[in-house]
């Protein structure tokens, strides 16, 4: 890592197992400046909200379900495979994160950075068996969590090894969900609302009062298998074939500002149950053809999402105008996302020992998208026909929305970065990347209820579903290229001076928009959104100390050109949109080592300064909304720091092994500033935190045992915003990190 002229974190198998990280979530708490809104195993959508180096626009909301349409800011891989989901961290040889933008060699979504999670490899040399079991108990729970697996390697041949693990995991929940409607169906498939009085349609409210104790417990069953093949030294393949499944009864979040005040209490009238599984099969395939090394990584991923989340509380609050009245406007939103990408991507690399290396590449990338959504307010066709007091029947609908967006996208790049060593200590490198980018699809958000009555009201008909918005296709084409530059001086053995100018893209795409909102406005201008750029200048130090300390320091600047923002269009539906820019710039140090042979040491810090660089309005065609030049970036903490300390002390053929670890997020907005007109912009100030975490551990031949404690200071952590303005006292949350957990962690390991 020292000698690559970068700034890189590598996060370790045996660092991760040290700090007891075993999801994607809380490897935050080991890099300084890698930011997550933190969901636990529920991840909205999908959606993955990883930032580097402040680049980040998105609101720091919790209540979309809806897939992600413009691409993340940082890209994250599993071995060579491009992809995201709230992956468990098992068997993970390292994690490497990649600071600024890495578009010549990773593509697209990678203008804050990359995150590479590289697992183990199979092994011909030896057989081994490893057992993990471990129990806790969270505050504020009632049940305890538990996590096991085991991981085998295997040679089955000289040349032929398989590894694998099986594992499962149980989180027990710690938010009560209190107050809920009484109706006829289940959390995963709501039904129809039971009324106060059946016989009282207009003013009769629902039945509440329902309770679910410890409501977002959650399940995971997680599995991998990789066979490896090595008939020469000249070549190999490996076969990788990943599993998971995740069921999560109800998100990480409560309500302190209603009811009885309590923490961990929940009062909106459905929970928020999500299911999601993950199949990945991948076939890597290296070969030595002397002047290089090709590799051809091959992938093909499924993800599906099903979802039911109740926003209600925004038509409630912002809209019931519309409902004419309607005592239950209770309208949870089921969404199903099913998403296939298939990757190919061949990669030379030269292994001579002149004075040029090189690094060439194709990709290719074919995603498709399938994601429909369904929100039904019960009982509101039977309650509008007694409003208007129609002589026979009209159909008005319960549904309040449906569609989603059925897509494809493809994307053919063409890569290289070349590398001179002008001399033994100063080399230049440069890197190209050139791609060609297609959407085409169709997308849309019909309104039946509104469109029905919309249409009833002036001509007494109520017929058309897509009055009022209907499915549009969607096609976006775009050829562009990227470039990188990079230049590096060793001032000595034990010093290295590097500077590096790149450029980071992100696709553009198409919005789940109406194409008329029901305020007649006309949304065909912002149906679709353009790619936008960064640019990354930085310069950096690294180096060792007597041979025990390693350090890097490193300043960067970034100007974001014409960036993808979540906005909001005249009706108050989120759409995403180009605006004129944003900046960033910081200061990352880090310093690691050991004092002595018994203890070691890992600290990082962090500034940035990120900011808006020119006015824009965050609804579209109102400048009273506008965000001026110099608002910070929502979600962007300016101050992170990390700190990590190990102490061993042995005891004949056994170790003892004391470890403490710290993180400290500053304080952030939930989004740009506050707009009182206009509640979709869901925003709040969130304060500091900072989360301990603690073990010990005792090692003696095969097993090993820790005794540990998470968020020790019992930390509410708050990342996530569910605003007042936007949905209500009720229905206003805070995302809240896990409370104080003790619990006991045993493995053996057999070879």
């Amino acid at each position: 890592m020292q000698d690559i002229p970068y700034n890189i974190n590598v996060v370790t198998g045996e660092q991760l197992r040290a700090a007891g990280i075993s999801d994607v979530v809380e490897l935050v708490r080991l890099v300084p400046g890698l930011t997550i809104l933190n969901e636990g195993p529920r991840v909205s959508g999908n959606r993955n909200t990883y930032n580097l180096r402040g680049m980040n626009v998105d609101a720091a909301g919790n209540e979309d379900d809806n897939p992600r349409i413009s691409q993340a800011t940082v890209s994250t891989y599993l071995g060579e495979v491009p992809m995201f989901f709230p992956m468990k961290l098992v068997d993970i040889a390292r994690v490497e994160v990649l600071r600024g933008p890495q578009g010549t060699l990773y593509g697209a979504s990678s203008v804050g950075g990359t995150i590479r999670f590289m697992p183990e490899a199979p092994r011909l040399d030896e057989t081994t068996v490893q057992l993990m079991g471990e129990f806790s108990q969270t505050e504020e729970s009632g049940d305890l969590n538990y996590d096991g697996n085991i991981v085998v390697n295997l040679p089955l041949s000289e040349q032929l090894a398989f590894r694998g693990y099986f594992g499962q995991e149980r989180l027990a929940g710690f938010i009560d969900a209190v107050d809920l409607i009484e109706q006829t169906g289940t959390p995963r498939n709501p039904g129809e609302i039971v009324l106060q009085d059946p016989d009282d349609i207009l003013g009769s409210p629902a039945i509440r009062g329902g309770v679910i104790k410890d409501s977002n417990e959650s399940e995971q069953t997680y599995f991998r298998g990789s066979l490896l093949f090595r008939p020469s030294d000249l070549i190999e393949a490996t076969l990788n074939y990943h599993f998971q499944e995740v069921e999560v009864d109800n998100r990480y979040e409560d309500n302190r500002f209603f009811g009885d005040g309590e923490d961990y209490k929940t009062y909106k009238a459905f929970t928020d149950p999500q299911d999601g599984e993950l199949s990945l099969i991948n076939l890597d395939v290296q070969a030595d053809l002397g002047f290089a090394r090709l590799t051809s990584a091959t992938g093909y991923t499924e993800i599906d999402i099903d979802s039911v989340s109740d926003s209600s509380g925004f038509l409630r609050t912002n809209l019931p105008q519309y409902y004419f009245g309607f005592p239950r406007l209770f309208a949870p939103l089921s969404r199903s996302q099913s998403t296939e990408t298939f990757t190919q991507e061949l990669r030379l690399v030269s292994t001579g020992d002149g004075p040029i290396d090189w690094v060439a590449g194709v990709f290719y990338m074919e995603n498709k998208l399938d994601f429909t959504m369904l929100q039904i307010a019960s009982g509101l066709n039977d309650y509008t026909n007694a409003y208007f007091g129609t002589p026979a029947p009209v159909d008005f609908t319960d549904v309040l929305a449906r569609g989603g967006t059925n897509q494809e996208f493809t994307d053919l790049a063409a890569f290289a970065e070349v590398t001179w060593h002008v001399t033994d200590r100063w080399q230049v490198t440069g890197g190209i990347r050139v791609f060609d980018q297609e959407l085409d699809g169709s997308s849309g958000i019909p309104l039946p209820y509104a469109s029905r009555t919309f249409e009833y009201y002036y001509y007494g008909t109520a017929t058309d579903d897509f009055l009022l918005g209907g499915i549009n296709p969607t096609e976006y084409e775009v050829d562009e290229e990227i470039l990188k530059f990079n230049t590096s001086f060793e001032v000595s053995d034990d010093m290295l001076i590097f500077a590096t100018f790149a450029e980071g893209f992100r696709p553009g795409g198409a919005n789940q928009l109406p194409e008329t909102d029901p305020f007649g406005n006309d949304n065909s201008a912002i149906l679709d959104f353009q790619p936008d750029v960064v640019d990354n200048y930085e310069v950096g130090i690294k180096g060792t100390i007597d041979d025990r300390f390693t350090y890097t320091a490193t300043a960067f600047y970034m100007d974001w050109d014409d960036f993808q923002a979540t906005l909001a269009s005249p009706f108050g539906i989120a759409y995403i949109d180009n605006v004129p820019g944003a900046e960033s710039k910081g200061l990352e140090l880090e310093l690691s080592g050991y004092l002595g042979s018994s203890f070691d040491f890992t600290l990082g810090y962090f500034y940035v300064d990120a900011e808006i660089s020119e006015d824009f309005n965050f609804v579209a065609g109102d400048p009273s909304s506008v965000i001026e030049a110099g608002t910070s970036l929502p979600a962007v903490p300016e101050h992170e720091f990390f700190g990590a300390a190990n102490y061993r002390v042995g005891f004949g053929d056994s170790t003892l092994t004391f470890h403490l670890d710290a993180s400290y997020r500053g304080e952030t907005r939930s989004n740009f500033r506050d707009l009182p007109n206009y509640p979709l912009e869901n925003f709040a100030e969130l304060d500091a935190f900072t989360i301990w975490n603690a073990s010990v551990s005792w090692e003696t031949g095969p097993y090993r045992v820790w005794l540990f404690g998470e968020n020790l200071g019992n930390e509410r952590g708050e990342t996530l915003v569910t605003a007042e303005d936007a949905y209500g006292p009720r229905d206003q949350a805070r995302g809240v990190t896990r409370p104080r957990t003790f619990g006991l962690r045993f493995s053996y390991f057999w070879e």
